[in-house]
């Protein structure tokens, strides 16, 4: 089940215009019926926005909003850091990390380059817990500069498969969902069969097929 809903750019900008608006995200995901204390149980607490914390009022335990998030001890504005996940997440083409740099006024480059960093390893991580089930319609792609060799392939170029699984939607129309890809020596049917198993699709198939 998903755990997030899709948002538009007003809609985002609405929501994540302030550091409080931003720490309430997180609050949310992690107590999704409400605040309550892990130390007394106690439902409510003040938020210390310096330290992006929230302080108990019956028992003045501090908890940490960002612990085990990649927000974790982060000196850089929520509301930053929440814009950066909107630009990565919505832009297909890729982001520049010193347009990053420029767009949200971070001072030092190290800082924006590790902060994207941060989100493309999440990303990654999230991806590689995906599943391919259904119909798999799978294909075979060369990426490089041109070489000799003509037909398929070039001996400068690299060999990526691609998987991905289909589904249909409401009105009954195929629909493409996740999809993985992996670069590979050859386009063999051992290679191919190493990446359906590791994808978890206990397919097999055969040379030529």
């Amino acid at each position: 089940m998903k755990r997030y809903s899709e948002r538009s750019l007003l809609e985002f900008q609405k929501a994540f215009a302030t550091e409080e608006g931003c720490a309430q995200h997180p609050q949310a995901m992690r107590w999704p019926e409400g605040f309550v204390c892990p130390h007394c149980g106690h439902p409510e607490a003040w938020y210390i926005r310096t330290r992006k914390l929230l302080d108990c009022k019956a028992c003045r335990s501090k908890v940490s909003l960002t612990a085990g998030t990649i927000f974790h001890k982060t000196r850089t504005p929520l509301v930053k850091r929440y814009w950066l996940l909107y630009r990565m997440a919505t832009d297909k083409v890729g982001v520049s990390i010193s347009q990053i740099q420029r767009v949200l006024a971070i001072k030092d480059y190290k800082t924006a380059w590790l902060m994207a960093h941060k989100v493309r390893k999440a990303m990654a991580d999230r991806d590689a817990r995906y599943r391919l089930a259904g119909l798999i319609e799978m294909d075979d792609a060369f990426f490089g500069p041109r070489g000799t060799r003509r037909r398929r392939g070039s001996e400068r170029k690299r060999t990526v498969l691609c998987a991905v699984s289909l589904y249909r939607d409401q009105r009954g129309e195929e629909r493409p969902g996740f999809a993985h890809l992996r670069v590979v020596d050859d386009a063999s049917a051992k290679s191919i069969e190493a990446f359906l198993d590791r994808l978890g699709c206990g397919v097999t198939t055969a040379e030529g097929q």
